[in-house]
């Protein structure tokens, strides 16, 4: 495999053990724990806001009744093998809850609010003082100090970092037609073997949440009148989730640093194609991989963590995208994903949780809904609000909307409706 579809799949098509916030901050203190000698006595975490907030309330794997960050770093403690687990690195501790909780008073807080995500550090007092930071992904650790002496720093640090800027610069460039070039001319069988494999395990996930683990948002949407084959496809987007954030001891494939994502786009892709098509597994997987990609596109503008939920402005406009590049209608794309936004405009990411079963279903029936009204030949008047007839342009509006510049967010609104109404 080589090239920037190679790239984009190594880089931000990753397994991850429970959602990545929490992972991100056992991982960090798990790294810092295998040199801290003695008696504990603190573990202060430095976090971006995002990381702080997505990971207050969520699950952890094979844990019940503890949740969130605080109890991800007590466990974070007593790993082991951090670097070579990173983001897997909450498995199997359930053993380790009841040593875990005997030092959860011992973790504190600090919220940098003047951290781009993902940041995250672990500063563990014992008799030395060990630190940590992970820094612009979930699993990348920079650096570990011992008594502020470097004992590790990662390889080719800057180089890896430019590169990644390099390549999400070169992708944010393109359009949809380019993207669309990418996977034509790139994709590949190793490509699909790990689409399948994410599959596969995505689909263990979801058929967790059928069995009582989660909110059960799935299960209690089958009992509708009227309960449909389409319907079932976005039941199945609520099972994965609803299950994810309930703690399902399960690997899941992230897609650019969201594991929801990674199993709303492994879903709904494939069911929804399935439905709809009568195609080849490799096509539908090939459809997959732009679903993915159109998904990181989006986050590259609004960020890897957002204020706005990544299963509206990421994930539904990549399996959206995909059902129509399997539709043979990649001229209408752009213009649906513009329609989709303009119907969800200000869905809010409010921190990973049960609840997100409820947005994922949503967010499913969003995406297959767009894909029937372009079947129907749904001509939406744009310019429209903040959504520019250029999709570059609305996930520009978007971001500035996600982190608003005016001190508000409806003086950033009008001024960015103002900008965009003037195009006319």
């Amino acid at each position: 495999m080589t090239g920037l579809l190679d790239f984009f799949a190594k880089n931000e098509l990753l397994l991850a053990q429970g959602c990545t916030e929490p992972g991100a901050v056992a991982y960090a203190v798990a790294a810092a724990a295998e040199y801290s000698i003695g008696d504990l006595q603190e573990i202060k975490l430095k976090l971006d806001g995002f990381v702080y907030k997505n990971g207050m309330s969520t699950g952890l794997p094979g844990i019940s009744k503890y949740y969130g960050n605080k109890t991800a770093a007590a466990l974070g403690y007593f790993a082991k093998n951090a670097r070579s687990r990173k983001l897997t690195v909450l498995a199997d501790l359930q053993a380790k809850l009841a040593p875990a909780l005997e030092i959860i008073e011992k973790i504190k807080f600090e919220v940098l609010e003047d951290k781009e995500p993902v940041y995250v550090e672990a500063i563990i007092t014992a008799d030395n003082q060990v630190s940590s930071l992970i820094k612009g992904s979930h699993d990348h650790l920079v650096e570990i100090k011992v008594d502020e002496e470097l004992v590790y720093q990662a390889e080719q640090q800057s180089a890896a970092s430019q590169e990644l800027a390099r390549v999400d610069q070169q992708l944010k460039e393109m359009g949809i037609k380019e993207l669309i070039n990418l996977i034509e001319t790139e994709f590949s069988k190793e490509h699909l073997q790990l689409l399948k494999d994410g599959f596969k395990l995505n689909s263990v996930i979801a058929q967790a949440g059928q069995q009582e683990i989660g909110p059960q948002v799935g299960q209690k949407y089958r009992q509708r009148p009227g309960f449909s084959k389409i319907n079932e496809i976005s039941a199945l987007a609520a099972d994965g989730t609803g299950a994810r954030m309930a703690g399902v001891p399960s690997p899941a494939l992230a897609s650019s640093g969201s594991g929801n994502q990674g199993i709303f786009i492994s879903l709904v892709t494939y069911y929804s194609a399935q439905y709809y098509f009568d195609l080849s597994e490799e096509k539908i997987f090939k459809a997959t991989m732009l679903a993915h990609l159109i998904g990181h596109y989006a986050k590259i503008y609004l960020g890897r963590l957002s204020a706005l939920c990544g299963l509206f402005y990421a994930a539904a406009p990549g399996v959206l995208g995909a059902l129509l590049y399997l539709a043979d209608k990649t001229d209408k794309i752009e213009a649906a994903i513009n329609n989709l936004i303009s119907d969800t405009s200000g869905v809010y990411c409010d921190g990973a949780k049960g609840s997100c079963a409820l947005k994922s279903l949503t967010a499913a029936e969003l995406a297959i809904r767009h894909f029937d009204f372009v079947q129907a030949e749904l001509d939406c008047y744009l310019p429209s609000g903040f959504i520019s007839p250029s999709l570059q342009q609305t996930f520009t509006n978007l971001a500035a909307i996600a982190k608003p510049a005016e001190g508000t967010v409806n003086n950033t609104l009008f001024k960015v409706v103002e900008k965009t109404a003037c195009q006319i």
